[in-house]
C-alpha cells in the first residue's frame, strides 16, 4: 500500500475530535513503569529475570496484586471488568477504599513501580514520582473536572474530605 494511501485510511477511520477523550492512564501508568524497568534493569538484573529469580517474582507478583486490586474496586464501583472506557459517572463513590483515597485504582498502581525497588531504589522513585505527576497533571485534573461538574458541592464535599492519593497528597 503506498504511503499517502495509508495515511488517507488511517486519518478517516480516526476520529481526531475524539483523540481528547481518550483514557489515557494505562498509557501513561505503563509507560512509567517501562522507565522504571529499564533504568532498573542491570546486566545482573537482567540475568535474574531470565533465569526466573526472585527479582522476576517480585515484579510478576506485584503486578498481579495491582490487577486484584483494580478488579477489586472496579467490582465495588459496579463496572464491568470488560470496560474499556468508564464513559460519563452515573454516580459518585465515596465509601469502602473511596473513603481513603479518591484514585484508589492509580494508587495501586504504585505498587508494580515500587517493586522495582527489588532492582534498584532510584528507579522505583524516580517512576513513581513520574506517575505521580504525569497522572495528576494528565488524568486527574481532567476527571476531577467532570466529577466537578456532574455532582457539585457533592463532590467538593468529598474532595474536601478525601486525599486525591493518600494522607496529605
Amino acid at each position: 500500500m503506498h504511503p499517502t494511501t495509508l495515511f488517507r485510511f488511517i486519518s478517516h477511520g480516526l476520529n481526531f475530535r475524539a483523540l481528547g477523550r481518550i483514557d489515557c492512564s494505562s498509557w501513561l501508568s505503563w509507560s512509567c513503569y517501562l522507565l522504571g524497568f529499564m533504568l532498573a534493569l542491570s546486566p545482573s538484573g537482567a540475568a535474574e529475570l531470565r533465569s526466573g529469580g526472585a527479582g522476576a517474582w517480585v515484579l510478576a507478583g506485584s503486578v498481579l496484586v495491582f490487577f486484584l486490586i483494580a478488579i477489586m474496586v472496579q467490582r465495588h464501583m459496579k463496572l464491568s471488568l470488560r470496560a474499556s472506557s468508564f464513559g460519563d459517572p452515573t454516580r459518585l463513590v465515596t465509601d469502602g477504599i473511596f473513603r481513603y483515597s479518591r484514585n484508589p485504582i492509580y494508587l495501586a498502581f504504585l505498587v508494580p513501580l515500587l517493586a522495582l525497588g527489588y532492582f534498584s531504589i532510584a528507579a522505583a522513585v524516580l517512576s513513581s514520582l513520574a506517575y505521580l505527576i504525569s497522572m495528576t497533571l494528565l488524568v486527574i485534573r481532567r476527571e476531577e473536572r467532570v466529577l466537578q461538574t456532574q455532582f457539585g458541592q457533592e463532590y467538593s464535599d468529598y474532595r474536601a474530605s478525601v486525599p486525591r492519593w493518600f494522607a496529605f497528597i
